[in-house]
């Protein structure tokens, strides 16, 4: 018989690392918000966490990722490009279910603060998971990146809102919605931090959260749509890089040598990055989704209206404007302005005029155009949901 192989120092570090981070996570929700609020442990015991586990990973041996060295610049190039698709598809949820307001701080204090805090605990975080999962032995690898998955899902995940369930409804939600696409999204960064180590990583992260933290504008997607690109998403990006890994190593025969190359995937990235600018209204005409009937016939549930930044002196009566209240966007009509400036607008289908003056600050854009039916899916998904229409705009 021969002897038992058990495991070695290599994975006892590894494992040690683990065990941290699941100790860290536990005194956080039942020790550190109670006692110092969630905004303290955001914005700084966190940070000060993996920062100081990070110094403690840099005075270990340094690991080396398993995939081909001379590939290191392609994996970088790959993970950048399948995040751009991410962030794409993200914001083309907008024109499905509306654009909401983000719930991030607007104010460059609070913008500088979430990027420094919040995207230096993603690059430390990778910097972990890397060591994590190229620290250990071969035969261990499916083991430990199957761990490190796990946990930097659970870590990630807000535990509060997983207690919080209290139906089979509100379970099925919370899982598609945040709980399957965190996981997914993780065995997607280990397996990028498994061929090109931590960078890779750090990129695809960077690149998929950067937007969210800065824009002030984000897609308001219901639980359906979020469920259906949060693990869709992923899963394809993992497919992809698996296979334009494997081709350009030689690992399978290729029929055609074009398709590993990655300059259609950037020339589509470009695109995609104008298609984002377009739907969070970077560019002077933005487009956005009627969910209600408030303004038939003139325009129609699951048309979309195409709006153009305006000067609110340029504004008349009779022109039918988007305007923002909380983080309620509404398409109506200008019955009358008063003299302070301020708006009363109407739904061309509704009985009354809206409640409250509109600002001129709260005027979004005008309506120059609407595109018949283009947002009719939505409203499908919206009421595969069960989802009132109205909470994104009208």
């Amino acid at each position: 018989m021969g002897k038992r192989r058990y495991m070695g120092r290599r994975e006892f570090d590894a494992l040690m690392i683990v065990f941290i981070i699941v100790v860290s996570m536990v005194l956080e929700y039942t020790v550190l918000i109670p006692l110092f609020g969630s905004v303290v442990c955001l914005y700084i015991l966190r940070p000060v966490f993996w920062a100081a586990l990070s110094c403690y990973i840099s005075k270990k041996p340094r690991v080396r990722f398993k995939g081909k060295l001379k590939l290191y610049r392609f994996i970088v190039l790959w993970s950048a490009v399948l995040a751009v698709v991410c962030v794409s598809v993200y914001f083309a949820g907008g024109f499905l279910d509306g654009i909401g307001a983000s719930p991030y701080a607007k104010s460059p204090e609070g913008i500088l603060a979430n990027v420094i805090c919040f995207g230096g605990v993603l690059v430390m975080a990778e910097w972990v998971r890397n060591y994590v999962v190229n620290r250990v032995k071969e035969k261990y690898l499916v083991l430990f990146a199957v761990i490190a998955a796990a946990v930097f899902s659970l870590y990630r995940l807000n535990l509060m809102l997983l207690a919080s369930i209290d139906s089979w409804q509100q379970s099925v939600e919370i899982v598609s919605a945040y709980v399957l696409p965190e996981i997914m999204n993780n065995i997607l960064l280990t397996y990028m931090v498994y061929i090109g180590g931590a960078n890779p990583a750090i990129v695809y992260a960077a690149v998929t959260n950067l937007p969210v933290w800065l824009v002030p504008v984000l897609p308001n997607l219901e639980w359906i749509t979020k469920a259906f690109t949060g693990i869709i998403i992923p899963a394809v990006s993992m497919v992809v890089l698996m296979q334009v890994y494997k081709k350009e190593s030689r690992e399978i025969k290729l029929r055609e040598q074009k398709a590993e190359k990655p300059y259609a995937w950037v020339t589509v990235s470009v695109f995609s990055i104008l298609i984002i600018w377009f739907a969070v209204g970077v560019f002077p005409v933005f487009p956005t989704v009627i969910l209600t009937g408030s303004m038939e016939p003139a325009i129609r549930p699951g048309d979309v209206a195409i709006l153009r930044k305006v000067d609110s002196s340029e504004l008349r009566v009779g022109d039918v404007i988007q305007y923002w209240r909380g983080d309620l966007f509404t398409v109506h009509r200008i019955i009358h302005i008063e003299p302070t400036g301020e708006f009363q607008t109407k739904g061309d289908n509704n009985n009354a005029p809206d409640p409250g003056l509109v600002k001129p600050e709260q005027v979004r854009g005008k309506l120059v155009a609407v595109v018949p039916r283009v947002g009719f899916l939505s409203l499908r998904l919206k009421k595969l949901g069960r989802t009132p229409a109205g909470t994104a705009g009208f």
